[in-house]
């Protein structure tokens, strides 16, 4: 997958690069609109991520002169803005395409528009971006499975051998785990919110 992201604020582009290569996203980045255009075609990303506060009067024709060549019918276009849009402006992105708004310092609100934008339009697949072990609190069993789902902070989190965690009460601090999101490995400490068919986990 390959990330387009168009904006002259370094601090977008350093949370929002950050963040997409981490669930395993090229990133190919540009401040100036034009020199984008100029080289879409040998580009040819998946994701397009274009700052509005940044180029106010050329963000419309720059996803303008990209959706009329049919190459890019399917790529996905996202707004940076730090402010809601008018809506005027909501119903001219809405007309080019533009799926989602995120801000500058992407959120973590944020950060889950962007993972379910992906996944649903399969440039990433949950199974293959995310991986989570841990060790089991008393036993010391290495606890694998497969990530079901994560939004914001929590996991939900199917493991592999259930009668190995069953006994792994609500509440209990987990502080031995492995996730890798991407290309992106994190020792996070998490609690354990419920225990049943699934796990759920809140990173702490």
């Amino acid at each position: 997958m390959k990330t387009l992201l168009v904006s002259e604020e370094e601090n977008a582009v350093k949370n929002i690069s950050q963040y997409l290569q981490s669930i395993g996203s090229e990133m190919i980045c540009y401040h100036n609109v034009l020199k984008a255009l100029d080289n879409i075609d040998e580009i040819s990303p998946h994701l397009v991520i274009v700052d509005a506060e940044s180029f106010p009067r050329l963000w419309k024709v720059f996803v303008q002169f990209i959706i009329c060549d049919p190459k890019f019918e399917k790529t996905l276009f996202v707004l940076i803005s730090k402010s809601e849009q008018s809506d005027d402006e909501q119903e001219k992105m809405e007309q080019l395409g533009i799926k989602r708004m995120i801000s500058p310092d992407l959120t973590e609100t944020d950060k889950k528009v962007i993972y379910n934008l992906l996944t649903q339009n399969n440039l990433i697949s949950e199974r293959d971006a995310t991986t989570f072990i841990f060790s089991h609190p008393v036993s010391d069993a290495i606890i694998t499975g497969q990530i079901i789902s994560m939004f914001s902070s929590v996991i939900i989190f199917e493991p592999e051998k259930k009668e190995l965690t069953k006994d792994i009460k609500p509440g209990t601090i987990i502080k031995s785990c492995t996730l890798k999101i991407g290309q992106a490995v994190t020792e996070p400490i998490v609690k354990v919110l419920k225990n049943d068919s699934s796990i759920q986990f809140q990173i702490l």
